[in-house]
């Protein structure tokens, strides 16, 4: 059970070291690879990527004699429960120390040993707080984000639940843009963790989190972790180096890949004298416990090398390049008058009535109070739609402004919408004056409905998907089917995040009054762990009804584990199925749809299993007798020989007994009236008893209804 294993190997690892140095990000990779097998060959793949541009470095003739010196603007997430623990002051005490650690101008630089004094490493890297947002406005840098009382984070998979407002966190600044620090309580007797980029984190994952009593040298910072080294080593793995030991557990095996530090067996702990030797450095000069990338307390680190300091400038040139050019250090000059939209709502992807109601945020970016400005939008390269706002919006605050409505037809339409002069004045910032949204209107599906995915187009024509982290999603695979050519599924291998929600949704399906709505599909799925394994959590596969455009949903099936698979054994390669490990599944849908327009929706849950796929998809109708119709009641079969079935056309609501009773007015069978099945069907069993006539009789609130009924043989 590999979540299990993985749960085990984190509060092994952590007991190991309470009390001392520890770095969460050799621990959080290796809990990704076991949970997401296929992630290690893409850290390989980046190791090897980074060993070759160490050799490319190496051999190059320099055309300068030295980097150019970068800045790098940083973003602070202050994730507390009391966010004013991290004073201002604190945060900048971090800074100071990244610029002396990362241009080796720190004052104890001087304590390395003379014979590494040469190999001391200058990176030419500084860092300043955020001058200006993403959105080009005032900043600070520092984002404060309260949280529950007493709340931490799991560095589990890089601590993600801190990097999300959603989860508790604060959502990343552009990562190509800012270097991301989030600063929290940590569980796990862990100092901090990063992820680096070229490891299989997602975009806004990347960044470092460190525990708030380990940061910068004042305020709330503890002993021992107290001169703001946690925070350099962490940068450190963010671009690219190792523990400087190469996380072997001692047995010099693996090295840090960096050629002029000193192959090593272990992390050091506490502050050793000068030399230090141990069975991977024997002999003088030993160890350089003294390097960031160890574990000594903070007074005792004191240097990146040459080799070190290369490597992290490959990984900055070629990788994060983007963090070079951006415009974040630089401090912004607000204008007099400048509105600015910032977002489209209401008419994004698709639509399920023809009325438009566009909405936009307005947002003032001038110095003036914004009391009046011009606000346009066209469809496509339709009219334009005028919209003439007045009010009072302060500076850099924002307000949501309803747009005149609008008809479509069915179609894809690009709405542009733009300011113009706010406050009667020119806008001193066209570039912000406008925002756009793409959405689409489809003709509704006739029943009955049939899909296969044999065609090109995915999501097929009048289909949707939502794909909410906008990671692995439903995709069509042209080359496996369930006695066809193609098929959807979504890999839920190679997802590398857990209990994520996909779902590939129906056009808007009329069921035209029809009683009753069926949905047949193939399904075929494996799974990665042991299916007879309890407790494990299981990709799932649901069907849902919406009536609302997707805004909410009823489930009509779930399936998941060794319920939904159609392999029975495990399966560790991707799962492609043969033609005989497809499954036929129905639903009936009558009591979710009613008589509305409705939607489908398949819903693919991950938990990193395996590959689930569906195909020959029909949804279909099914009329109910015209006697029932007529009657809204009907018993049948009459005459019967043994099982007879009480019908409802509609499901009765003030029902509250069926009694049965023989022509003697003997009650010989009764049931409640809540006793109607999902069908709208009760069943009685006159098997045992005697050939004759019978009588039904319904007792409702405020009537009854009596019916005859005859049994032969």
């Amino acid at each position: 059970m590999r979540h299990t294993f993985i749960i085990l190997f984190t509060l092994l690892y952590s007991l190991a070291a309470i009390g001392q140095r520890q770095c969460g990000t050799a621990v959080a990779l290796q809990q990704r690879v076991l949970e997401h097998p296929s992630l290690q060959q893409v850290i390989d793949n980046n190791e090897k990527k980074m060993q070759l541009l160490q050799q490319r470095r190496m051999m190059r003739v320099q055309t300068e004699a030295v980097p150019q010196n970068v800045t790098i603007p940083v973003v602070v997430h202050i994730v507390l429960d009391n966010p004013d623990l991290v004073t201002d002051a604190q945060v900048m005490s971090q800074i100071a120390v990244l610029n002396q650690d990362y241009n080796a101008t720190n004052p104890d630089v001087s304590q390395v040993p003379p014979v590494w004094q040469p190999i001391i490493g200058n990176s030419r890297i500084s860092f300043c707080l955020a001058q200006r947002t993403p959105g080009d406005e005032p900043t600070t840098g520092i984002v404060r984000v309260k949280t529950a009382a007493g709340q931490s984070f799991s560095i589990s998979g890089g601590a993600p639940d801190a990097k999300y407002d959603q989860t508790g966190g604060s959502d990343a600044w552009d990562t190509q843009k800012y270097l991301n620090i989030w600063v929290t309580r940590l569980s796990g007797n862990y100092l901090g963790v990063a992820a680096p980029p070229g490891n299989g984190y997602p975009a806004e994952q990347l960044g470092v989190v460190v525990l708030y009593t380990a940061f910068g040298t004042t305020g709330s910072v503890g002993r021992i972790y107290n001169l703001g080294r946690t925070t350099t080593h962490e940068i450190g793995h963010f671009f690219g180096l190792k523990h400087i030991w190469g996380d072997d557990g001692g047995t010099c095996s693996v090295d840090d890949g960096i050629a002029d530090t000193p192959l090593q067996g272990d992390n050091t702990y506490g502050c050793p004298s000068f030399p230090k030797t141990d069975n991977c450095s024997p002999n003088f000069p030993g160890i350089m416990f003294m390097n960031y990338m160890d574990y000594s307390d903070d007074a005792c680190m004191h240097l990146f090398t040459a080799g070190q300091t290369g490597r992290m400038r490959d990984v900055l040139e070629n990788i994060v390049s983007s963090l070079m050019a951006s415009n974040g250090c630089t401090p912004v000059v607000l204008p007099a008058n400048d509105a600015a939209l910032t977002a489209v709502s209401g008419v994004t992807g698709k639509l399920c009535d023809n009325r438009i109601l566009p909405r936009v945020t307005l947002r003032n970016k001038g110095t003036n109070a914004l009391t009046a400005v011009r606000i346009l939008y066209r469809l496509n390269n339709g009219a334009l739609v005028n919209y003439n706002w007045q009010g009072n919006l302060p500076s850099l605050q924002s307000v949501d402004v309803p747009l005149p409505a609008s008809q479509v037809a069915v179609g894809a339409y690009n709405l542009q919408a733009y300011t113009q002069s706010p406050n009667g004045q020119p806008d001193a910032n066209v570039a912000n004056d406008t925002a756009a949204s793409r959405f689409h209107f489809d003709a509704e599906a006739q029943l009955p409905f049939e899909e296969g995915f044999e065609q090109d187009s995915f999501p097929p024509p009048g289909w949707d998907i939502y794909n909410p982290d906008r990671s692995f999603t439903w995709e069509r695979d042209r080359n496996v089917g369930h006695n066809s050519k193609a098929s959807a599924l979504v890999r839920n291998k190679g997802y590398n995040v857990n209990d994520q929600t996909d779902d590939l949704i129906t056009p808007v399906i009329d069921p035209q009054a029809h009683d009753s709505i069926f949905l047949f599909f193939d399904v075929a799925a494996a799974v990665y762990s042991d299916p007879n394994m309890t407790g494990n959590v299981w990709d799932t596969l649901q069907v849902l009804v919406t009536k609302d455009c997707h805004q909410t949903g009823a489930i009509a099936y779930s399936k998941w584990g060794k319920y939904l698979i159609t392999r029975p054994t495990a399966v560790q390669d991707e799962f492609i199925p043969n033609n005989n490990e497809w499954r036929r599944d129905s639903v009936d849908l009558t009591a979710l749809v009613g008589k509305d327009k409705f939607q489908v929706a398949f819903r693919n849950i991950s938990n990193a299993e395996n590959n689930i796929y569906i195909d020959n998809i029909r949804i279909v109708t099914k009329d109910i007798n015209p006697d029932l119709r007529q009657a809204g009641v009907l018993i049948h079969p009459n005459p019967t020989d043994g099982l007879v079935w009480i019908s409802f056309y509609e499901r009765p609501s003030d029902l509250q007994q069926v009694n049965l009773y023989n022509a003697a007015g003997q009650l010989i069978a009764s049931k409640p009236g809540n006793a109607v099945g999902p069908n709208n069907r009760m069943t009685f069993n006159l098997v045992n008893e005697p050939n004759g006539v019978y009588f039904v009789k319904l007792i409702y609130r405020n009537r009854a209804n009596t019916i005859k009924l005859m049994k032969v043989r």
